[in-house]
């Protein structure tokens, strides 16, 4: 931790963090119950693969491929009209999204330990490492250097 903060007050002093920023960076690394969501390396430990929203151009196509290659049961309605989810047995979600631009992948959630989406929302934006999107309480987004949505939420957060 100690070299954590060594860093932000040269970022500080460096002219690279407001002071609002340092102070709130220093909130983060030092409030209570946060460091089990840090890792040495990152801003929060993810914890699993929550689930993957697939564009597809024709769903019940698509669940049938998914349901026989990997043995899965019946798809479930899940957030938003045109969504269903395929339940992998030990966690997580395959969802089949009805697109006009299908064969990729829409985004990816990560569960994370801790999650507190206020707090680390403020942290992701304070590393200023992407584009944060979102500000619903049960989770947000972060935009990868490609383009990429990736989802962040609780490990057991419902879609």
């Amino acid at each position: 931790m100690i070299e954590s903060i060594e860093a932000l007050v040269n970022q500080y002093e460096l002219g690279d963090l407001t002071r609002r920023q340092l102070l709130q960076a220093l909130a983060v690394i030092s409030g209570g119950g946060t460091a089990a969501s840090q890792t040495p390396n990152g801003l929060m430990r993810g914890r699993n693969l929550h689930h993957v929203n697939i564009r597809v151009s024709n769903v019940a196509r698509s669940e049938n491929f998914y349901r026989k290659l990997f043995g899965l049961s019946a798809s479930r309605r899940v957030q938003g009209p045109d969504n269903y989810g395929l339940d992998l047995p030990g966690a997580g979600l395959i969802i089949l999204q009805r697109a006009d631009d299908p064969g990729r992948i829409d985004h990816l959630c990560v569960g994370v330990d801790d999650f507190n989406a206020d707090r680390l929302r403020t942290a992701v934006r304070n590393a200023a490492i992407g584009d944060v999107q979102g500000n619903a309480g049960d989770n947000f987004s972060v935009i990868d250097p490609d383009g990429l949505r990736v989802q962040i939420s609780a490990p057991d957060w419902s879609a």
